[in-house]
């Protein structure tokens, strides 16, 4: 498969989606690269993406093996991974993106639900988590969150997430708590930004640098705050007086 579109399916879990507006600055600088083993699962992301038109699907892999072959070679900038894979973890192939391509967005898409999964694919690299059974606009939402720096994980695993993120923080003693994170000068600008609730591409404008380079540090701020979103990285910032 090489950025084709197949025809729209006769599947019920693949409804036509509705055309709705390319949203400004997405355009053609959207490219997916899919790995999936259910033939279903490629023709509904193939449906979704007719929302999409100037988005453009790269390539697809339907094992473990395949991808680490074709992945690292990819101009994708949104790669979509599927945990349970016929040949292994998609954990594991997260790790080798994480290293090989730390400016993509990496996006699971999965029917795994347990907590010990999202945590273990967050913890591997990914920037978010969605299931599948979600409607086509809904996966769309997410790449587009993703692509602006944000961290989509679907309503019920972010509850659960955040349950635990709670019982984390009540249980760290203060000094634990507020325990020294050094950040660059440049993460600070980009974190205090952030607060202000600037997305990617203003923070990128107001630094004079790439919005690639804006969604790094902002990853390297999730991984020294321990967490998974701009609203915890902001809550963690200001639980230990980084702003």
């Amino acid at each position: 498969m090489d950025g084709t579109r197949g025809q729209p399916a006769t599947d019920p879990f693949m409804q036509a989606p509705q055309a709705l507006r390319e949203p400004e600055g997405q355009g053609s600088d959207t490219r997916i690269y899919l790995v999936e083993d259910d033939p279903s699962i490629l023709q509904f992301v193939q449906q979704a993406l007719l929302i999409r038109p100037l988005w453009q699907l790269l390539g697809h892999s339907a094992t473990l093996a395949h991808a680490r072959r074709h992945v690292v070679a990819s101009n994708a900038n949104v790669f979509l991974v599927d945990l349970g894979l016929p040949d292994g973890s998609g954990e594991d192939l997260l790790r080798l993106l994480a290293r090989q391509k730390p400016e993509a967005e990496l996006l699971v898409f999965t029917v795994f639900g347990e907590e010990s999964r999202l945590v273990a694919a967050l913890e591997a690299g990914a920037t978010g988590y969605v299931l599948k059974g979600c409607s086509p606009e809904s996966l769309i939402a997410a790449i587009e969150q993703i692509r602006e720096g944000g961290a989509p994980i679907s309503p019920l695993l972010a509850r659960m997430l955040l349950k635990q993120f709670r019982e984390v923080q009540s249980s760290l003693p203060a000094l634990e708590l507020l325990h020294e994170v050094l950040l660059s000068d440049r993460e600070t600008e980009v974190l205090q930004l952030v607060a202000k609730g600037y997305v990617n591409k203003e923070i990128a404008i107001k630094l004079l640098i790439s919005p690639a380079t804006v969604g790094t540090h902002i990853k390297n701020l999730y991984r020294k705050l321990a967490v998974h979103s701009r609203v915890q990285v902001v809550r963690a910032a200001q639980q230990r007086g980084l702003l």
